[in-house]
């Protein structure tokens, strides 16, 4: 007599919002707000106390979240599971990842209203040569890199991906942490802020389009014109924004003259 078993992967049934209590016998951390709570508070404590620390060296705040990040992450304190399966459930990492998200639009929104296109449009030579000159050598240091690190990598690895995420990884700039920087410093709306805000962008727009030709040269399993579609929808949204949601901030800006 034979019998049929079906193996799979178990699904975790999502968290409740709210708890009762621990006086009614709840586990606070088992329900997402509680949780979610905790961790941000646990983040604020850990990433002021390490910018305390690192203030006598000069060191923006910006690089104390990095830190405070890598500690509370897998790979420091997430080696212990058991504080890893409390603090930082898999479960939970939904909820986390989609405020950290929030907290990032609103900020690059904020760092972007302090910009002034007439005055980047001033400097659109400037600009440009310093992001072709920020983006050559990092990422011709990155596919020479590549090639002393090829003998590492596993076999069937597509060459021409490799060499282009390479050069990709070491050259793009992290828009949102020189933005901080900028910020912190009280220099993003000065001329030189403005430049260097301006060049990472054109930055990240040059490293995105190599990114979507490693993808494409990646040859995997989807068409190859995914990345392609992509990066035309991006393009899209941004020609809809201007030429939609620009218009309309402009009026709302002539309906609130004081």
């Amino acid at each position: 007599m034979t019998s049929n078993t079906t193996s799979g992967n178990v699904c975790s049934p999502p968290m409740q919002s709210t708890s009762n209590g621990v006086f009614q016998g709840d586990n606070p951390l088992d329900y997402a707000l509680p949780l979610a709570i905790l961790q941000i508070c646990l983040v604020l404590v850990v990433t002021r106390g390490l910018a305390y620390l690192l203030k006598p060296l000069r060191q923006p705040r910006v690089i104390a979240e990095i830190v405070g990040g890598i500690l509370l992450g897998p790979s420091a304190l997430g080696r212990n599971k058991s504080y890893l399966h409390a603090v930082f459930p898999p479960k939970s990492l939904t909820v986390l990842d989609t405020l950290a998200n929030l907290g990032l639009i609103f900020f690059l929104f904020l760092a972007g209203i302090e910009l002034d296109p007439k005055s980047l449009r001033k400097t659109g030579g400037r600009v440009l040569a310093i992001a072709i000159a920020g983006i050559s050598l990092p990422f011709a240091l990155g596919i020479g890199s590549s090639f002393v690190l090829q003998a590492t990598i596993a076999k069937g690895v597509n060459t021409s991906a490799f060499l282009v995420y390479m050069g990709v990884a070491l050259s793009i700039t992290a828009f949102p942490v020189l933005a901080r920087i900028l910020a912190e410093l009280k220099l993003l709306t000065t001329s030189v802020g403005r430049m260097a805000m301006s060049a990472a962008a054109v930055n990240d727009v040059a490293a995105w389009i190599l990114l979507a030709l490693a993808v494409a040269l990646s040859g995997n399993s989807q068409s190859p014109f995914v990345s392609l579609w992509v990066f035309l929808s991006g393009c899209g949204f941004v020609v809809c924004s201007i030429l939609t949601v620009l218009p309309i901030f402009k009026w709302m800006a002539q309906q609130c003259h004081e």
